[in-house]
């Protein structure tokens, strides 16, 4: 178990992949047995216990020893559960960092697209009194005006580390 959560927790921090949360979901799904299993023999042990008292055939260092292995293969069952739901919570905030910084990007690049397209959009109405309409040169000049806005919103947003 220790081996495999060491696996598990190194995964984690170093990828999102399906195979290691397939893994995090069937190594808990074992330790979940694990923990009902110890469980329903707690019962038994007491009984085989309480049986081994009225027989007077063991010692009563058997019987605790027997009872303290018990507990402690519980309590390393319980701590291997949290230690796993840690990691679970490690893919999890992993995978939400990972999706936060895809859509930062996203919204960037859209924001950088947006500002010619505003503008062409301005510059495409078939109203009058429109600067360069009249000139040979006002398409290049809307084009060129979008790009420079574009490129320098771009930058901006490079330098708030938006684009990466």
């Amino acid at each position: 178990m220790k081996q495999q959560l060491a696996q598990l927790d190194h995964a984690a921090r170093t990828t999102t992949k399906t195979k290691s949360l397939k893994e995090a979901t069937d190594l808990t799904r074992t330790l979940v047995y694990f923990n009902h299993t110890m469980d329903d023999q707690v019962s038994s042990i007491e009984a085989l216990t309480d049986f081994l008292k009225e027989q007077h055939s063991a010692n009563s260092i058997f019987i605790i020893d027997l009872l303290l292995s018990q507990r402690r293969i519980t309590k390393k069952i319980k701590v291997y559960r949290d230690l796993l739901e840690s990691i679970n919570g490690l893919f999890s905030a992993m995978m939400d960092n990972h999706l936060n910084n895809l859509m930062k990007y996203l919204d960037s690049i859209a924001l950088i697209i947006s500002i010619p397209a505003l503008i062409s959009g301005i510059w495409g109405m078939n109203v009058g009194g429109l600067p360069g309409k009249d000139n040979e040169f006002g398409f290049l000049w809307v084009i060129l005006f979008g790009a420079a806005l574009a490129i320098i919103s771009a930058l901006f947003l490079r330098k708030k580390n938006y684009l990466k």
